[in-house]
């Protein structure tokens, strides 16, 4: 691991705008539009209201990303120190894989059980189980640019090559893989529901292990496209 010196730790400060700047964003964006939300939707071509909020989603945490980048610049340091340094291993691909299997395929239908036997939905009755349909070409690239691609990139860089790096300066790793967990978590309980924001508390969490374990963004990376490859195109598509 990287030993950091006092000198060289990340603010604690910029959490408070980089944390929280994409879904303020998102929702400042569909404030705006208010009732024009349609038409600018279908005015791009967009059929599915999700894929268009991820979209905006996606380019709000984006922003997010370029401030990090520029934040960084100032200091002297570049994306290395987010996480982007070392190669994508052959352990870092089988360790992704296993994440996968573990809190993908394994934990999320053990939640969804328990929190039924409570009544406690795992998405918002508005959004359905399946937030993304796949029914034409374009869903399935749309689905697979904003889910599969720029999500990963933006959230994994600011969630665990900013949030996680920043916090395990200062604590051990498991304060800070849990830290950075609860936050992404929290981000995303508009976007999902009560019971889906439980299990990506658990997705943070190995996301976050992932990047401590390999001292890499790459493996977390791949484990957060494998994921949503899996959520958004391959259920959807079987079911």
């Amino acid at each position: 691991m990287v030993q950091l010196t006092q000198k060289e730790k990340l603010p604690v400060w910029w959490i408070f705008i980089l944390a929280p700047l994409g879904i303020i964003l998102t929702s400042f964006f569909f404030y705006l539009t208010g009732k024009e939300i349609q038409s600018i939707q279908e005015s791009i071509g967009i059929t599915q209201p999700r894929v268009f909020s991820l979209l905006i989603y996606n380019i709000a945490t984006g922003i997010a990303v370029l401030l990090y980048y520029f934040l960084l610049k100032r200091k002297k340091l570049n994306f290395q120190r987010a996480g982007y340094r070392k190669k994508l291993s052959k352990r870092g691909v089988i360790d992704a894989f296993i994440a996968f299997l573990i809190v993908s395929m394994l934990m999320y239908p053990l939640i969804s059980s328990i929190l039924a036997a409570f009544d406690i939905p795992m998405f918002w009755k508005s959004i359905g189980e399946t937030p993304i349909k796949q029914t034409s070409v374009q869903d399935l690239i749309l689905g697979t640019l904003t889910a599969a691609i720029l999500a990963p990139l933006t959230e994994d860089t600011i969630f665990r090559g900013y949030v996680y790096q920043m916090f395990s300066e200062r604590t051990n790793k498991w304060i800070a893989i849990i830290i950075s967990a609860l936050l992404f978590s929290l981000i995303h309980i508009s976007f999902f529901g009560p019971g889906l924001t439980i299990w990506v508390f658990f997705f943070g969490v190995a996301s976050a292990y992932l990047y401590y374990k390999h001292d890499s963004i790459y493996p977390s990376l791949l484990y957060h496209f494998i994921n949503n490859i899996w959520a958004y195109i391959i259920v959807p598509l079987i079911f």
